[in-house]
C-alpha cells in the first residue's frame, strides 16, 4: 500500500467510524475492549504508524521547531560509549525502547553523556537546537544520587532506579515480585533452603528491593527457608565458605560469574543444587525481568508526555513497573 496507512483506511476495514478508530488508538475507555482489539488488529495489518509530528502538535500550543519531533534522546553515562552493552539488561531495554517508538512513529537517537567534548550544558544546547523533547535517561552504571539537567525544557523518564534524584517517571523491572516468584517457584519444587547471593552495587542498583523480597519470604516460611549472602566483589573463597556453612540446596545468584564457580566446586546442577539467575541465561531456569518490556513502558511513558505537552518535573512521579515471568529450564528439578 503506498504512502502512509490513515484512519480512515483502518476504519474501513474495521468496519467501524473514523473518530472510533481515533479513541481506539488512545485507549480510551469509552471504546469497548474487543472493539479496541479489532482496531489494533486492523492497524497492524495495515501497517499503521502514527505521525508523530501530528501527535505531538495537537498536543502543543506554542510555536516549536518540529525539526526533530519524531527523536527521543536515549542518554547513557558508562565509562566508555558502549560500556552499557556489556550487560544483558541493558542492551535488551534499549531493543525494546526502539521497537516502540518505532510502532509509535518515533525512533532513538543515542547520545553519550561522558563523551570527551560532551557536558549536560552542550547536550542541552543539541537538545535545543534540534527541536528534541523526549528523553530516556538509561541505567547508570551505579547510582546517581542527583543529576542535574534542565528538567523544565524537556519530556524525561528514565529506565531503573539508579538516577534517584530528582524524583522523574521511570519504568522498572518489578524487582520484588520477580525475586517472590523465583523463591516461591523454588519452594513448590521442594527446596528448602534456598540461597540468594547478590553484589552489594547491584542491589544497590535495584533499591534493595530483591533483599526485600528475601525477608518476606523468611517472614512466611522461616529464617532457614532463605539465606541471603550479599558480597562486594565475587570471591570464590567467600562463596565456599558460605556454602559450606549454609548448605542450600538451591541457589539464586545476580552475577552469572557464580554459574562457573560451582562447576569448578565439583558441584552438578540440578542433582546437587539448583541454580536461577537472576536474568535469561542459555541452558538455565531463570528469572525474566523483560527487559523489552521496561524499555518500551518508558518510552510509552515519554511519547504521552510529548502528545500532552507535559514538560518538567512531575509534581506526582509515577514508576511503572513490569512483573517477571519464571522461565524454565534444566537447572531445576521439574515439577514432580
Amino acid at each position: 500500500m503506498a504512502g502512509r496507512t490513515n484512519m480512515r483506511q483502518i476504519a474501513t476495514a474495521a468496519g467501524v467510524s473514523v473518530a472510533t478508530v481515533s479513541m481506539a488508538l488512545r485507549n480510551s475507555e469509552k471504546i469497548t475492549p474487543e472493539t479496541r482489539e479489532k482496531v489494533r488488529a486492523a492497524a497492524a495489518q495495515l501497517n499503521y504508524r502514527p505521525d508523530p509530528l501530528i501527535a505531538a502538535l495537537s498536543g502543543r500550543r506554542r510555536e516549536q521547531s518540529p525539526a526533530s519531533i519524531d527523536i527521543i534522546a536515549y542518554i547513557t553515562a558508562y565509562p566508555t560509549k558502549e560500556g552499557w552493552r556489556e550487560n544483558r539488561f541493558s542492551p535488551a531495554a534499549y531493543e525494546g525502547a526502539c521497537a516502540r517508538a518505532s510502532q509509535r512513529g518515533y525512533r532513538i537517537e543515542h547520545f553519550w553523556l561522558r563523551d570527551a567534548h560532551m557536558t549536560t550544558r552542550r547536550l542541552t544546547h543539541i537538545l535545543r537546537s534540534r527541536g528534541i523533547l523526549g528523553v530516556c535517561l538509561a541505567p547508570f552504571p551505579d547510582v546517581v544520587p542527583q543529576f542535574q539537567f534542565p528538567w523544565d525544557e524537556f519530556c524525561c523518564a528514565a529506565i531503573g532506579y539508579t538516577m534517584r534524584r530528582p524524583a522523574i517517571h521511570r519504568a522498572c523491572p518489578h524487582q520484588f515480585q520477580g525475586m517472590q516468584l523465583a523463591l516461591s517457584t523454588l519452594r513448590l519444587r521442594g527446596y528448602k533452603r534456598i540461597g540468594v547471593a547478590l553484589g552489594k552495587r547491584v542491589s544497590k542498583i535495584v533499591a534493595h528491593n530483591w533483599i526485600a523480597a528475601v525477608l518476606m519470604h523468611q517472614y512466611e516460611h522461616g529464617r532457614s527457608s532463605a539465606t541471603c549472602l550479599i558480597y562486594e566483589e565475587s570471591d570464590r573463597v567467600e562463596l565456599t565458605g558460605w556454602m559450606r556453612d549454609n548448605k542450600p540446596d538451591a541457589m539464586i545468584v545476580s552475577d552469572i560469574a557464580l554459574l562457573e564457580w560451582f562447576s569448578d566446586l565439583g558441584i552438578s546442577i540440578p542433582s546437587d543444587l539448583a541454580v536461577v539467575p537472576l536474568e535469561r541465561y542459555p541452558g538455565y531456569a531463570c528469572l525474566d525481568q523483560k527487559p523489552h518490556m521496561v524499555g518500551a513502558a518508558a518510552i510509552d511513558m515519554i511519547i504521552g508526555m510529548i502528545q500532552r505537552n507535559e514538560t518538567g518535573l512531575p509534581s506526582d512521579p509515577k514508576t511503572v513497573m513490569v512483573e517477571g515471568s519464571w522461565t524454565e529450564g534444566p537447572s531445576v528439578k521439574p515439577v514432580a
